[in-house]
């Protein structure tokens, strides 16, 4: 069967692994690193990528505004296998994506950074074998 949202919902994956793109190159080649910044682009990967399923599950309502990770998992988790770690991924990259917006908001060391990294990593390709 042929889903009818695969198209909207591969755009927005597509924009998350953008967002995950722009993360692993600044975090690769700026010096000093901006770690808000990439930490900013790794909540944006996740939430697009979450998005990306509700799109592909025909999102009644539109897609929602809201970029609270944990209630975006929430209205899916009737439609598809989430993994508790994602729920965790989302409390913890959640400030990235308000925060970071204001200078000094947050106190951020490369561990931070890398593990946004790899918690983006894991949504975006969580999102994937979604869309199979």
């Amino acid at each position: 069967m042929v889903n009818e949202y695969l198209d909207d919902a591969g755009e927005w994956l597509s924009f998350a692994e953008a967002d995950l793109g722009v993360a692993e190159h600044l975090n690769k080649t700026y010096h000093p690193k901006p770690l808000e910044i990439i930490c900013f682009h790794c909540q944006q990967a996740a939430e697009k990528a979450v998005k990306s399923i509700i799109v592909l599950n025909g999102s009644q309502g539109g897609i929602p505004k809201k970029h609270d990770l944990f209630l975006l998992l929430n209205q899916i988790k009737n439609m598809v296998s989430i993994e508790e770690k994602y729920y965790d991924y989302a409390d913890i990259l959640a400030p990235y994506g308000v925060a970071m917006r204001y200078p000094n908001e947050l106190f951020l060391e490369d561990h931070h950074a890398e593990k946004a990294l790899q918690m983006a990593n894991e949504f975006v390709e969580w999102a994937k074998l979604n869309m199979k």
